[in-house]
């Protein structure tokens, strides 16, 4: 499938700083054996870049540092990244604010909490010495290594940019170990609020092939189109910023296969991600810090699109079926159906595999994920009613068909 371009400008303003130092974090960012990282406690990098603690994903794209809901621990940025670019423990959740993170003198990364067994987070393949510790980088990199000769860093025995979740950071590497035949991608969280693996993967093409692929519960979904085989070379996604240079490296040996990104260097500190969204769509985001002002812009790049008829449609690309010509779209709806009401089978599926089984089905005509995980969808001769009460639950979105609204 040919890939297509949505721009999406967005000016982006950094909106956990006021949380962050009200819970006063600790001024650290290591952790060490026999110590404990609460919940209400961050490790924060060196040159305060990023954060480690615990959170609670939320359905608006964004995520909450108090103590309701399900708990999580994560790394995010203070620089406009709306997405936590780690999750420790993404499918075993904290169910109340009693958890705490340590770290034993094996290297094993674990949380503990009231009333519930231990998660572990990490277990490091390496042997260790026993001296070891647990550090946050600025870059957003989570290692855990021994202390080397004098006290400095050591080897390192576990890295979180060798374990991605839906984010992509610059100097990570996305491919293959020819060796042990490991493969290192992102993958896109279940739902906003469900950070175990969605239905999306971004990776490097196994074939061979120099390019990038997402894949769609194993179906390739999208395709960067052929990279330039010379180990450094521009990755032409139509990502381009005003103010920010990109640098994109492929690299081959015998040992390794992989992509990566950087960030030229420019008239001001740079923070980038790419995110993985649970619709299958990349967005790079940037944020730009001067001395003065903090600015910023995210553009999205997938195989679905929009139009000015259809711009507010759920963006997931569908193979054409006997009674779907390509051009249909569902519509997010504030509201309700009435009648011809069925559920789907199996739980914590995300929104595009509702999305996906109601476009395969002739007589569907709206879905809608409960906050559960399951699939409800309504078929036709269905009623939608509009319900737009100011502040209204968020689960009274209901997605219809162009067709039949």
């Amino acid at each position: 499938m040919a890939p297509s371009l949505i721009l999406v400008p967005l000016i982006l303003i950094p909106i956990f700083l006021g949380s962050v130092s009200a819970i006063s974090p600790p001024k650290t960012d290591t952790l060490k054996p026999g110590q404990q990282l609460r919940d209400w406690e961050q490790l924060i990098s060196a040159r305060k870049v990023f954060t480690l603690g615990f959170f609670t994903p939320t359905e608006s794209s964004t995520f909450s540092l108090g103590s309701a809901g399900l708990r999580y621990i994560g790394i995010w940025s203070e620089h406009g990244l709306s997405n936590p670019v780690w999750v420790g423990n993404p499918t075993e959740s904290v169910y109340d604010s009693s958890g705490s993170l340590s770290i034993d003198t094996n290297g094993v990364l674990k949380i503990t909490s009231a009333n519930a067994s231990p998660i572990t987070v990490v277990r490091p393949h390496l042997s260790s010495a026993g001296n070891v510790s647990a550090t946050l980088l600025d870059s957003g990199n989570f290692v855990i290594r021994e202390t080397g000769p004098g006290g400095g860093p050591g080897r390192v025995l576990w890295q979180s940019f060798d374990h991605p979740g839906s984010i992509l950071l610059p100097g990570m590497k996305i491919g293959f170990n020819l060796k042990t035949k490991k493969e290192i991608s992102v993958t896109s969280w279940t739902s906003n609020k469900v950070p175990a693996p969605g239905a999306f993967r971004l990776g490097l093409d196994p074939s061979g092939a120099d390019q990038l692929l997402v894949w769609r519960h194993g179906e390739i979904y999208w395709s960067s189109g052929k990279l330039s085989n010379n180990g450094s070379s521009q990755l032409n996604l139509e990502l381009s910023s005003s103010y920010i240079d990109y640098e994109f490296t492929f690299h081959s040996d015998k040992h390794m296969k992989y992509f990566s990104y950087s960030v030229k260097k420019t008239n001001g500190s740079v923070f980038s991600s790419w995110l993985l969204d649970t619709l299958g769509q990349i967005t790079v985001t940037n944020s730009l810090e001067s001395k003065t002002s903090i600015r910023g812009s995210s553009e999205s790049s997938g195989p679905c699109k929009t139009d000015s008829k259809n711009s507010s449609a759920i963006c997931i690309a569908e193979k054409p079926t006997a009674c779907r010509k390509g051009s249909e779209y569902f519509e997010p709806r504030r509201g309700f159906m009435m009648d011809n009401a069925y559920y789907g089978v199996g739980l914590s599926s995300g929104i595009s595999d509702c999305h996906g089984s109601c476009w395969r089905n002739c007589s569907c005509v709206a879905f809608e994920r409960s906050s559960g995980g399951r699939c409800q969808y309504w078929g036709k001769g269905s009623t939608f009613v509009p319900y737009d009460t100011f502040n209204v639950n968020l689960e009274l979105i209901v997605y219809v068909l162009d067709s039949a609204k």
